[in-house]
């Protein structure tokens, strides 16, 4: 409504905890902008398709991922669950949406996993300002880029590249320690894109994924099987990311005094 009346203004939600490490910051265009777009009821039901659309796909995604290298991981494994048996504690069990913001190791986890794995392989950006991009070795040309041409970013290229993560075929959360996070680029992690064109269910993507993992390890432990193939291969016949042969990991029950904190 404020939206067709022209009194649509930007608000400030610093305040409020952010969803993880991954979640695209909020882009300085929109803040300053004079121009008001006016929606439609087409517009804001198509921008809630595409909201839960985003979030579920990128999620389960994500979540399959993420099981496999908890599954060949077990140390990784054992420690988050060390985070989460320290939560229920504290906690006397009731855990509260700040509570779940507040799990740093299981927000490196995720992290680490969209950046091994990411699922927008490719951004696309169009041009709105002539540049050229000056040569780095000998020989080569300039390039130059001009107003309206479409240009691509190798997302997972950038996030397997060695100059930007050592070793990055090895699965370390530390990369997105409160110690190491400070050295990553921001242009050189993009599981959600950038700028005002990202994506628009990262925060609800990596909201679900917590949940589902904390209630998850909070009753089993992930343990590979005789399926689980390891290392994990991508489809390289799908544009997605996807595993090559699926994904196969087993569930085995935790015994009740897992969590108790004697």
């Amino acid at each position: 409504m404020l939206s067709r009346k022209g009194k649509l203004k930007h608000e400030d939600y610093t305040h409020l905890p952010e969803a993880g490490f991954a979640a695209v910051q909020e882009s300085e265009i929109g803040k300053t902008s004079k121009n008001v777009q006016f929606l439609t009821n087409e517009d804001i039901t198509a921008q809630a398709l595409i909201f839960f659309f985003g979030g579920f796909d990128t999620a389960s995604s994500l979540m399959c991922f993420l099981g496999h290298e908890l599954a060949v991981n077990q140390h990784i494994q054992r420690r988050l669950k060390e985070e989460i048996r320290k939560l229920l504690i504290d906690t006397d069990g009731k855990i509260t949406y700040e509570h779940l913001l507040s799990m740093k190791y299981l927000d490196m986890v995720i992290s680490e996993t969209l950046r091994k794995w990411p699922q927008a392989t490719w951004l696309d950006r169009k041009c709105t300002k002539e540049f050229e991009i000056e040569p780095k070795n000998e020989g080569e040309p300039r390039l130059k880029v001009n107003v309206g041409d479409i240009c691509w970013l190798p997302v997972y290229a950038i996030h397997k590249d060695p100059n930007y993560y050592p070793n990055p075929d090895v699965f370390d959360p530390e990369r997105f320690s409160d110690e190491n996070k400070d050295k990553i680029k921001p242009t050189t992690y993009l599981p959600f894109g950038i700028g005002p064109r990202n994506c628009i269910g990262s925060r609800f993507a990596l909201l679900e994924t917590k949940i589902l993992m904390f209630h998850l390890l909070t009753n089993f432990d992930i343990v590979p099987t005789e399926k689980t193939q390891i290392p994990l291969k991508i489809d390289k016949n799908n544009i997605l990311v996807l595993g090559e042969k699926g994904f196969h990991v087993g569930l085995r029950r935790m015994q009740k005094t897992d969590f108790s904190n004697k």
